[in-house]
């Protein structure tokens, strides 16, 4: 494993040099210069009080020592020799510990005491002046939130002289001037505090973290902006609820944290990301959520991968303030911003996470004594009878159920594992000066999957470095790598969860001798392990540069400068193998071998990159009580990529898996296409407010795309935003517990782009032409009729919301209501023309589709002496409505789109099952059917005595994308216990079973869920939920209908976490600053309505890869 890791780190820094060889001249030449000032500043100073230091004397004087700490460090002594004896002879070890320690060991058993004045350390004596010593003295404890001590926290009275530090358990004396004085504390990363302290008393003091700043700013679109200020609709996470999730895909950690985002994951496959949908569907076509990654835009893909140790925060842009992002911001977007460095000594930190992951559901299957009675049982129903010789051989016989009490393959259990392990590993360091500030990351990720053959693992490579060059200018650098691999079996996961459904438990999974027994189909084993595999290696590397320029002699103009440039490869390859399958005679030689299977290898590469240049200019300026600020953007996108792949039959042996040693030319297959897209846009936003009580935001993009003609490619995407902070009027502050009242609004268009390119050309490619002599003849063939006037769809949005909190931020409420109108959308109208037309008509703009819905979300943060908690909750809903949509003349009503919701489900109405055979002959049928007692009954809606088509209607508006989401966030702390519980749920959602889900016996022998056995109708069982055994394949009861769509509504436990911190008295003596363990877990349990399956599960059956329960446990390292 070490050696693998090496390797892959060899790989990532090879590729970042072949990265940087594709930067522009200037670019590489910057990158140099920096790189040198890193070199020259690296050894600047740290704060005093996060200072460590390695030191190991024997029987040294205490003048020697000091000289020695000064040598390590930036610190100077400045002490008065009369009160510091330097000949003393002492001994000291200590191995990167805090200077504080140090020195406690250097003076201990004397009177020297010791205080920070920047790099200066004073050290003194207790010894006290005639006039000191008639002073007061208070004594006390510094300690955080967890009561774990402070080290070096700045003590001194107000409007005093003196001062003193907190020693390495949080104490400290102080001389005070009067019996009721005032003592002030100080401390980097925590808020100053004033404290009442009277002599002789000692206090417990607790700080605060400095929290505050974080609370107020949010990052928007190019920029940030104080929440209280902010007049659009936007959500944030912190790392902090980030990093509890510990998921393996950014996607995934969404779901139930942030109003107005849905967050689905359909499968658990290893490296699955989940879907992502902001204020739900507002079109029928692709129209992603753009994701934007520390200025720079990326695909969803880039997005899942972010290791999530790396997230500072993320921001999501809901209405118009997403107007910024143009043609791509329809559907919203998602900020995400990464770590930084920060002042102080380098803290390197290091974090573990081991799960073992389990499916949350999935439907039992019948063992072979149950499929084989259930099995009799249908075919009795069916009306055959096992006393009458022409139909016993349908049936088990009795000595088949006998053994089938005994001997049953668990093809299921033989297939999957019951646990498979998931590691998470991430190295980091974090510091700086005021010079340079840096921040670096390595992560690593594997991820067995539930059956063999599966191996997910994927690195992540960050270093973010900051400088500031003169007291104008600022740079920095990112590099960001990321390499994955994911091998799998050839057999698809879908495929192979189908093929062991299909398997009869009372066959045999092996033969006597060991290899694999033939049931006369694919073997779900077999298939697994022998039938070849799935490589797909996918790396991505970034550069980025960026500048910061503060303008010279105009106060508060500055420019940036942002390029990016990116290389990416995905490499796929695909080996199929035949495999064999055996009968044994009686004397277990080899009967009958049957193979399946031909040798193919496919193999493909994609080679691409794109750069991005962003230029600002922004502009902040306060005259009294008026702030005004701007900026202007330009920004340009411009990619090229090359796929080229090929594949090979019929290999003459498989132990070469290379294209060169395929077989047959006849079936060669080579192929290969290019890839180009292009952006452009100039964007503009005013802000301004009027003593924080009046708010106006004004923005506008002017964006341009390849995609579309020169003569429509360029659109205007406006919007405007207001705000009214009515806790800021003077009439409103009677009410001294409102924090703040605000009001706000805003209208903006968007646009999406997100349409197959070059549709406005006219398209040829090689295939069959026409017909001669009744064979096809190859040649040029026209794609189809092109579209000039071709045009991104576009969104106009309107949200109105009010954001409230009360007492000190005890209590925060903010809620939106919105409205959304997408207009312009893509589609053909080839269902309303006639089948003789002859050709097929080109996409076009014209589609209309409504959105509305309302956000609220509500958080509760209180501390009671040690003890502080956190509750947060949020809830959202959005409903479409489809305006117009081509449909076909004369269609029924059910199948119209017209004024109904996207994905709405029309289908037959079950009034429930048949309950005798008279009551079935006597109902309406479909054609070709015979329903007797035991069969599902539907509603013969237009009462023509048939059941049809025309019998189907909308029962539902709802589909398996959500209305609904809600989610629910608790946290606690007491000491060094820390507690979170993320409770998340969908509603307004259905799902429809089908194939498997709902069909006994399918295809005359698979197996099925052991909910269609156990709770199926009977003569003894009439208020059963599921058909009567029948099979194979029922002609009536699988039918799409109210029957078969469960309700998907659900909550679930979706993370859950319990830590401890090691108290920092202990670790300080060992070197380290933090040490954190957690055990915890994710999916815990749900409250939902399917019948064995994971309440996210999409439409379908059982044949797909579940969704996964992990149990996780891991510890952070901070030293």
């Amino acid at each position: 494993m070490q050696n693998y890791c090496s390797i892959q780190l060899l790989r990532m820094i090879n590729s970042f040099w072949i990265t940087l060889k594709q930067i522009p001249l200037s670019m590489k030449l910057f990158i140099i210069c920096l790189i040198c000032s890193v070199s020259i500043t690296w050894a600047t100073e740290v704060y005093a009080q996060q200072a460590m230091i390695s030191i190991d004397v024997r029987n040294q004087t205490v003048g020697e020592v000091l000289k020695e700490i000064e040598s390590q460090s930036d610190f100077d002594f400045f002490f008065n020799n009369k009160h510091v004896n330097l000949d003393r002879r002492v001994s000291v070890s200590a191995i990167n510990s805090n200077i504080f320690q140090v020195l406690k060991e250097v003076f201990a058993g004397t009177d020297v005491r010791y205080s920070v004045l920047d790099k200066k350390i004073i050290l003194s004596t207790d010894i006290l002046s005639p006039e000191q010593d008639k002073k007061k003295k208070v004594s006390g404890k510094v300690v955080d939130r967890n009561d774990e001590p402070i080290i070096g926290v700045t003590v001194k009275e107000k409007d005093g002289s003196g001062g003193t530090v907190t020693d390495i358990e949080g104490n400290f004396s102080l001389p005070i001037s009067s019996d009721h004085a005032v003592i002030m504390l100080s401390y980097v990363g925590y808020q100053p505090q004033s404290v009442k302290v009277k002599e002789g008393k000692n206090v417990k003091i607790v700080l605060e973290e400095d929290t505050k700043l974080l609370d107020e700013v949010v990052v928007v679109g190019y920029g940030t902006q104080k929440k209280v200020n902010l007049t659009g609709s936007v959500a944030t996470i912190s790392s902090k609820d980030i990093v509890e999730t510990h998921a393996s895909s950014t996607s995934t950690l969404l779901a139930g944290r942030l109003p107005g985002v849905i967050s689905m994951a359909a499968n658990g496959f290893p490296g699955q990301g989940a879907s992502v949908l902001i204020r739900g569907k507002s079109s029928w076509n692709d129209a992603p959520v753009l994701y934007v990654v520390d200025g720079i835009q990326v695909d969803k893909e880039a997005f899942d991968a972010i290791n999530i140790d790396e997230i500072e925060n993320i921001s999501v842009l809901k209405d118009a303030s997403a107007a910024v992002y143009g043609s791509r911001a329809a559907n919203g977007v998602i900020l995400v911003t990464t770590k930084r460095g920060e002042n102080g000594r380098p803290k390197f930190s290091f974090s573990t996470n081991l799960g073992i992951s389990t499916p949350t559901a999935y439907p039992e299957l019948l063992n072979a004594y149950e499929y084989a009675t259930l099995w009799n049982e249908a075919q009795t129903n069916m009306g055959y009878d096992i006393n009458n010789s022409s139909d016993a051989h349908l049936f088990y016989d009795e000595e088949q159920i006998k053994r089938a009490r005994t001997e049953s393959s668990d093809w299921f259990g033989e297939t999957f594992k019951k646990h498979s392990l998931n590691q998470k590993y991430n190295m980091s360091v974090n510091g700086g000066s005021d010079r340079i500030k840096y921040f670096m990351s390595l992560g690593y990720l594997n991820d067995e999957g539930m059956y063999d053959g599966i191996d997910y693992k994927r690195y992540n490579l960050r270093a973010n470095i900051d400088a500031k060059i003169n007291n104008y200018i600022n740079v920095r650098l990112d590099l960001e790598g990321m390499e994955s691999t994911l091998e799998q079996p050839q057999v698809g996961s879908a495929s192979l969860f189908e093929y062991v459904v299909r398997r009869n438990p009372l066959e045999k999974i092996y033969n006597s001798d060991g290899t694999y027994y033939d049931m006369g189909s694919r073997h779900p084993l077999a298939e697994r392990d022998d039938s070849g595999y799935k490589k797909n290696k996918k790396n991505n590397y970034r550069a980025k540069l960026g500048f910061d320029i503060k303008i010279p002699y105009v106060d508060g103009l500055k420019f940036n400068a942002l390029f990016s440039y990116v290389r990416g490869a995905n490499h796929s390859k695909s080996f199929l193998t035949p495999y064999s399958l055996y009968l044994l005679g009686d004397d277990g030689s080899v009967a009958n071998e049957r193979i399946f299977g031909k040798t193919t290898l496919s193999e493909e590469m994609y080679i691409g990159h794109n750069m991005t240049s962003t230029l600002t200019l922004t502009y902040n300026k306060k005259i009294k009580g008026h702030s005004v600020s701007g900026l202007f953007v330009y920004e340009q996108f411009e990619s090229l990529g090359s796929t080229l792949g090929a594949s090979r039959t019929n290999f003459p042996f498989t132990s070469i898996d290379q294209l060169f040693a395929g077989g047959d030319d006849e079936e060669q297959s080579n192929w290969g296409n290019p890839s180009q897209d292009a952006r452009k846009g100039f964007i503009g936003r005013f802000n301004y407010d009027y003593k924080g009580k009046y708010l106006a935001e004004f923005s506008f993009r002017y964006d341009g795309s390849l995609k579309f003609h020169p003569d429509r490619r360029w659109g205007f995407f406006p919007s405007v935003s207001l705000g009214w902070r009515l806790s800021e009027e003077a009439f409103m502050k009677k009410f001294s517990n409102l924090d703040n009242l605000k009001i706000r609004g805003s209208y903006g268009i968007l646009g999406n782009d997100a349409v197959g390119g070059w549709q406005w050309l006219t398209n040829y490619s090689f295939g069959d032409a026409y017909i001669f002599n009744q064979a096809p003849i190859k040649s040029i063939v026209s794609g189809g009729i092109p579209n000039v006037s071709l045009t991104w769809e576009k969104t106009s949005t309107f949200n109105l919301g009010v954001d409230a909190s009360i007492y000190k931020g005890l209590l925060s409420v903010e809620a939106d209501v919105f409205y959304k109108r997408t207009y312009d959308i893509l589609g053909s109208r080839n269902a309303s023309m006639p089948q003789t037309f002859g050709a097929t008509l080109p996409s076009e703009n014209y589609g209309v589709v409504k959105v509305k819905g309302f956000e609220l979300q509500v958080k509760h943060d209180n501390k009671i002496g040690d003890f502080r908690y956190h509750v947060g909750g949020n809830v959202s809903w959005a409903r479409n409505k489809v305006i117009e949509r081509d449909y076909a003349a004369g269609i029924e009503p059910w199948n119209n789109p017209i004024g109904k919701t996207m994905g709405y489900r029309a289908c037959f109405v079950a009034l429930g099952l048949f309950q005798s055979d008279d009551e079935a002959a006597a109902w309406p049928r479909f054609k070709g059917t015979q329903p007797t007692a035991g069969d599902v009954k539907y509603a013969d809606l237009n009462n023509d005595g048939i059941m049809d088509e025309r019998d189907k209607k909308v029962v539902s508006p709802y589909s398996n994308t959500p209305e609904i989401m809600f989610g629910l966030n608790l946290s606690a702390s007491w000491k060094g216990f820390d507690f979170s519980a993320l409770f998340q749920g969908a509603a307004n959602r259905n799902v429809m079973l089908s194939g498997f889900a709902t069909q006994m016996f399918v295809n005359g022998s698979s197996n099925l869920p052991k909910y269609l056995y156990d709770d199926r109708w009977t003569p003894d069982n009439r208020n059963a939920r599921y058909p009567k055994a029948w099979g194979p394949d029922h002609p009536s009861n699988n039918k799409a209908s109210t029957f078969w769509l469960i309700n998907g509504n659900y909550v679930r436990l979706k993370n859950m976490e319990l830590g401890y911190s090691i108290p920092k008295v202990l670790l300080s003596k060992v070197g380290v600053e933090r040490l954190r363990v957690y055990v915890g877990g994710t999916n815990l349990f749900s409250i939902d309505h399917m019948p064995g399956y994971d309440p996210e599960k999409q439409d379908g059956g059982p044949n797909y890869y579940p969704q996964q329960r992990v149990f996780n446990m891991g510890v952070n390292i901070t030293f």
